[in-house]
C-alpha cells in the first residue's frame, strides 16, 4: 500500500506542475460552464433589476438611429415611475444626427436623478478621463488594470451623468465572459466599471476600498481575483432578468400623450435599477456566457450589478485548497485501490473519491463557491491509472509464482482459485465446515462388461465431463476420479456459506443431465446410466495431503467418509441421492427432502438420520406431498417398534423405498418378537 500511496503523492505533484498551463485552465472553465448549467436558478435573479432592450421588434418600429429625444423621454418616464437608478449601456460618443439640442436636453434630464452612462477605456489615443468618471477609492493594492484614455459620451450628455462607468472588458481565452473588471487605474484616479457605478448609485454612494483580494463597497465585501476581477454568478440563460422592449416604453409615451391607459406595468419600475441597452443581433452587442452563446451585453452588466448588490457571486478557493483537495483525492484513491484484492473492484472503488469531489464541487458551486476540479480529478485519475498498472503487474508476478509452485500437484481449477485468493489456502490442511460429494454408477461392473474397452472409455469420459462441468459450475472442487466414481466438495479452497445448497443443486442437476444423456445413449445403442450420490455436511480437513514429492489437494475426515457410506446406502433404500441431517438443515429451505431412516453406517458408531433429496421447493407436487406425509407417519410407527402397523402403512404407499421398508418391518416382527426392548430405532448397515 505504501508504494501506491507514494504513486498518489507523485501523481498530485506531477499534475500540479502541468495544471497551470493554459489548456488545463480552458478545461477547468468548461467544467465551470457545466456546473452553471447544472445549477441554473433563474428564481435567484434580482427582480428589482429591469432591462429596457432595443431588440429586433423595437428596431422595426423605431427610427434608426434612435433619436436622443426618445431616450430623454424614456428617461423622464422612468424617473416618473420611481426608478432608483437608470444606466445606459449605449455609447453616445457622437453628437445627435437630428439636433444638437437633443444632447443638451438629454444631459440636463439625466442630471435630475441617479443616471449613469457607459464609456470605453483605451490604452492610447483617445479623450482624457472626465472628472465624473473617477471615484475616491481607498487603495491598499496596486493590482489594477490601467487605461490612459477613454471614449466618453458627448460632453453635453456626460456632464449630466452622476457617474460614468467603463465597460471595456476582456473575455476568457475561450471567448466566454465569466468575470468582469471592477476598477481601472487612470492618470486622474480610479474609474469604476459600469456595474460598480450602478451599484454605487443604488447603495447611496458609499465609500469604496480595495485591499489585497477584497473589494469593499459600503458594507459589502467581495472576494476578487487578480486585478480586481469579480467572478460572475449567472442565474440562467439570456432572458433571466425582467425585460421590456424599448418600443413598449415608446407606446407608453404615446398613451400618456393621448390620455390612454398605459400598456406597460409601471409598478415593476418603482425603486428599480433600470439598464437600457442593445439586444438586437444587428447591433453586435451579444456576448457568449456559460449559459448562452449569444447573450445581450447589457444582461451581463445586469448580472454583475445583481452579484454586487446581493453579495451573490462566485467565490474562488485559493490554490492551496486545490492542491490539498488533489492530494486527498489521490491518497484516498490509492487506499481504495490497494485495499481491495480484486483489482477491477478496487479500480471502481478508487474512482469514488473523484466522483465525490465532483459532487462536492457541484454542491459548493450551488452555494457560490468555485472549487477547482480538473486538477484534483486528474490527480485521482492518474493515481488510479498508475497505481492500477503497478498493482496489475505485481499481481501477475504473484500469480505466476503461485502457478509455478502449485501446478505440479493441484488441478487447474483449484490452481486458478488459489491464484486469485492465495490467502485462503493453508498448507498442510485447514479445518473447514463443508459439504462433500460422492457419486457412483449403479451396476458399473455389469455395465462395463457389455462394452468394448474403447466404447467404455469414450462413454465414461462423456459421463464424467457432464458431471464435472455441473460440479464446477456450482462452485465445487473435483477432488479425484476413481474409475466411474467422482469425489468432490464445496467450501474449499474458497469458503462458501451456501455449500450445502450448491451441493444439493449439483446433485439434482446431475440427475437431470442423465435423463438427457440416457435418451442419446439409447439412440446410440448404449445401456442407460443411473448414478447414486451421497452428500455429507460437517467439519473436515482440506489441504495438501501426500508425500514430500507428491501432493494432492483433498479433504479427509469422518464427514467425508460418511458421504461415501451414504452413496452406498442408496442401494439399501433404492434411492438416488442421500444426505445426512446436517446437509438437510442447511438446504431444507430450498429443497424438498424425505426423511428415510436413522442408520449406523459401517465404521461409525454414532447413528445418523438420513434423508432422500427429492426436488427443488418450487417443483413439489400434490402427489409428492402426500407420499412424504404418509411415509413420515409410517416412519413414526416404525421407530416406536409397531412394525405390524408400520408395514401396513408402508405397503399402502407403493413406491420402491416404502416397499423395502414394509418388507423390513415384516422381518422385524419376528426378529424382535421375543425382546421388543432391544429395538433402539437405529438400523445397522452391514456393508459399505
Amino acid at each position: 500500500m505504501l508504494k501506491v500511496l507514494l504513486i498518489g503523492v507523485l501523481a498530485t505533484v506531477s499534475i500540479f506542475g502541468i495544471s497551470r498551463l493554459e489548456f488545463f485552465d480552458n478545461f477547468e472553465r468548461s467544467t465551470l460552464d457545466l456546473r452553471f448549467k447544472l445549477s441554473a436558478s433563474p428564481a435567484e435573479a434580482d427582480s428589482s433589476i429591469i432591462l429596457v432592450l432595443l431588440d429586433g421588434r423595437s428596431m422595426d418600429q423605431l427610427p434608426w438611429p434612435v433619436p436622443r429625444q426618445l431616450y430623454s423621454d424614456v428617461l423622464g418616464l422612468l424617473q416618473d415611475w420611481g426608478a432608483s437608478v437608470v444606466a445606459f449601456d449605449i455609447l453616445f460618443d457622437l453628437p445627435s444626427v437630428y439636433s444638437v439640442s437633443e444632447d443638451s436636453i438629454f444631459g440636463t434630464l439625466a442630471s435630475g436623478g441617479n443616471t449613469t452612462f457607459v464609456m470605453a477605456m483605451l490604452q492610447r489615443e483617445g479623450s482624457e478621463i472626465p472628472e465624473n468618471a473617477v471615484l475616491d477609492v481607498s487603495m491598499n493594492s496596486s493590482e489594477l488594470d490601467s487605461a490612459w484614455f477613454c471614449t466618453p459620451p458627448t460632453q453635453m450628455i456626460a456632464r449630466g451623468a452622476s457617474i460614468l462607468g467603463s465597460t471595456s472588458d476582456r473575455q476568457d481565452p475561450d471567448g466566454v465572459f465569466r468575470s468582469i473588471r471592477l476598477l481601472t487605474s487612470t492618470p486622474h484616479g480610479i474609474a469604476p466599471s459600469l456595474p460598480v457605478a450602478i451599484a454605487w448609485l443604488a447603495l447611496g454612494r458609499p465609500d469604496i476600498s480595495v485591499s489585497e483580494n477584497t473589494f469593499t463597497i459600503g458594507n459589502i465585501a467581495l472576494s476578487t481575483s487578480g486585478n480586481c476581477r469579480l467572478q460572475l454568478r449567472f442565474h440562467g440563460t439570456a432572458g433571466t432578468y425582467t425585460s421590456v422592449p424599448l418600443a413598449d416604453l415608446t407606446a407608453a409615451l404615446n398613451a400618456r400623450a393621448m390620455g390612454q391607459p398605459c400598456p406597460v406595468d409601471t409598478t415593476i419600475f418603482n425603486d428599480a435599477v433600470v439598464l437600457i441597452g442593445y439586444a438586437a443581433p444587428a447591433l453586435y452587442d451579444l456576448k457568449p456566457t456559460p449559459y448562452s452563446p449569444q447573450c445581450p451585453g447589457v444582461e451581463v452588466i445586469a448580472t454583475a450589478v445583481d452579484n454586487i448588490l446581493n453579495d451573490n457571486y462566485i467565490k474562488m478557493y485559493p490554490l492551496w485548497v486545490s492542491f490539498l483537495a488533489a492530494l486527498i483525492v489521490s491518497l484516498l484513491s490509492a487506499i481504495f485501490l490497494s485495499a481491495v484484492k480484486h483489482i477491477p473492484l478496487g479500480t471502481v472503488l478508487a474512482a469514488l473519491p473523484t466522483l465525490l469531489l465532483l459532487l462536492v464541487s457541484l454542491f459548493l458551486f450551488r452555494n457560490g463557491i468555485w472549487l477547482e476540479t480538473v486538477f484534483p480529478a486528474s490527480s485521482g485519475i492518474l493515481t488510479i491509472l498508475a497505481g492500477g498498472i503497478y498493482l496489475f503487474s505485481s499481481e501477475n508476478r504473484r500469480k505466476q509464482e503461485i502457478r509455478n509452485a502449485f501446478s505440479q500437484y493441484l488441478s487447474p481449477d483449484v490452481v486458478s482459485q488459489v491464484t486469485e485468493h492465495p490467502e485462503t489456502l493453508v498448507l498442510g490442511g485447514d479445518k473447514r465446515y463443508m459439504t462433500s460429494f460422492f457419486s457412483d454408477i449403479r451396476g458399473f461392473t455389469g455395465f462395463s462388461e457389455k462394452l468394448t474397452p474403447e466404447d467404455l472409455v469414450s462413454l465414461l469420459n462423456r459421463y464424467l465431463t457432464i458431471m464435472t462441468d455441473i460440479i464446477l459450475e456450482t462452485g465445487g472442487t473435483v477432488d479425484k476420479f476413481e474409475g466411474d466414481a467422482i469425489i468432490a466438495f464445496w467450501g474449499a479452497p474458497l469458503p462458501l456459506e451456501d455449500h450445502a445448497v450448491r451441493a444439493c443443486s449439483a446433485a439434482l442437476r446431475c440427475h437431470e443431465a442423465h435423463v438427457e444423456m440416457n435418451q442419446q445413449l439409447m439412440l446410440e445403442g448404449y445401456p442407460e446410466i443411473f448414478t447414486r450420490i451421497g452428500l455429507s455436511t460437517g467439519d473436515m480437513v482440506v489441504g495438501n495431503m501426500g508425500s514430500s514429492k507428491r501432493f494432492d489437494y483433498t479433504a479427509i475426515g469422518s464427514t467425508v467418509n460418511l458421504g461415501s457410506r451414504l452413496e452406498g446406502a442408496n442401494k439399501v433404500y433404492d434411492t438416488s441421492i442421500m444426505v445426512p441431517e446436517d446437509t438437510f438443515k442447511n438446504a431444507q429451505n430450498q429443497f424438498v427432502f424425505r426423511e428415510l431412516d436413522t442408520i449406523r453406517v459401517v465404521g461409525q458408531q454414532i447413528p445418523v438420520k438420513v434423508y432422500e433429496l427429492k426436488c427443488r421447493r418450487d417443483e413439489i407436487t400434490d402427489e409428492l406431498e402426500t407420499l412424504l406425509r404418509e411415509y413420515s407417519s409410517a416412519l413414526d410407527l416404525y421407530r416406536k417398534g409397531d412394525f405390524r402397523a408400520a408395514a401396513e402403512k408402508f405397503s399402502s404407499e407403493g413406491d420402491p423405498t416404502s416397499m423395502i421398508m414394509a418388507q423390513r418391518c415384516r422381518q422385524m416382527i419376528e426378529e424382535y418378537a421375543d425382546d421388543p426392548d432391544k429395538w433402539d430405532g437405529v438400523f445397522n448397515l452391514s456393508s459399505k
